[in-house]
């Protein structure tokens, strides 16, 4: 049977980390009826509350959860690469790679609309905030402001085939288009540490042949307990500043 791994990159989401797993844990008998066994992977990125014995005290209580738990903090980009070296290496062709944001803001629901797209050809699927039927809840208007602006200067910049959302951290990935892009790369494939790493990976796919489609969803930060951990303006600088780089390696 296929497996879909998913991935779970946190730093001090002690408040978010165990109602994200049991969303996930109570979709396993739907993913089982579609072919797909699930497996999940906490990575903790040297968090400074109790992340990390959270992931693990479901670690223990069920065989498909596993903690990955960073020495020393390594921002999303190092949480990136622990889950795509991971995958290369447990995983094999036809099983998939899922990735989001360890802080509940992202429903794992939206796997069964995301799976239709991948059994229809696409090599990653996003979770959009930029297709007909997309929501966002609880983020501020400035920001908002700020995200629409940067997706119009990506688009324009990039203009990847079916992409409107280039930096959305819920993805869905197969084995062949990140073992590829691996093989191609090496430890170049994620080279970004802030969260601009998410638009790096996209476009060094899509470099590598990957095609991709989109499925609207729901952002629900008003669901986050916490306080952001992202520095808005220098995510945005790093952001613009990795797209240009990128463009001009092409």
């Amino acid at each position: 049977m296929k497996k879909i791994f998913v991935f779970l990159p946190c730093y001090n989401e002690s408040g978010n980390i165990g109602a994200l797993m049991d969303e996930w844990l109570a979709l396993e008998d739907k993913l089982k009826e579609r072919g797909y066994l699930l497996n999940i992977c906490g990575i903790d990125d040297k968090s400074t509350d109790n992340t990390k014995e959270i992931i693990g005290s479901y670690a223990a209580k069920y065989k498909n959860v596993r903690l990955l738990a960073h020495k020393r903090n390594m921002n999303l980009g190092g949480g990136l690469r622990t889950a795509f070296c991971w995958f290369d290496a447990k995983g094999c062709s036809d099983d998939l790679c899922v990735i989001m944001d360890g802080d509940n803001t992202q429903d794992p629901v939206y796997i069964t609309d995301m799976l239709d797209r991948i059994e229809n050809g696409a090599d990653c699927v996003i979770a959009s905030r930029y297709r007909s039927g997309a929501e966002v809840h609880g983020v501020p208007a400035h920001r908002r402001l700020l995200s629409d602006g940067a997706r119009l200067f990506y688009t324009l910049l990039l203009h990847v085939p079916n992409v409107r959302d280039y930096t959305c951290g819920y993805r869905v990935y197969r084995y062949d288009i990140i073992h590829r892009a691996r093989q191609h790369y090496g430890r170049r494939f994620v080279e970004m540490k802030t969260f601009s790493c998410m638009l790096e990976v996209l476009y060094k796919l899509y470099l590598n042949g990957a095609t991709f489609d989109e499925v609207p969803f729901s952002l629900r930060y008003d669901n986050k307990q916490g306080a952001s951990k992202m520095r808005v303006f220098k995510t945005i600088y790093d952001s613009f500043k990795t797209a240009f780089r990128l463009r001009c390696s092409k």
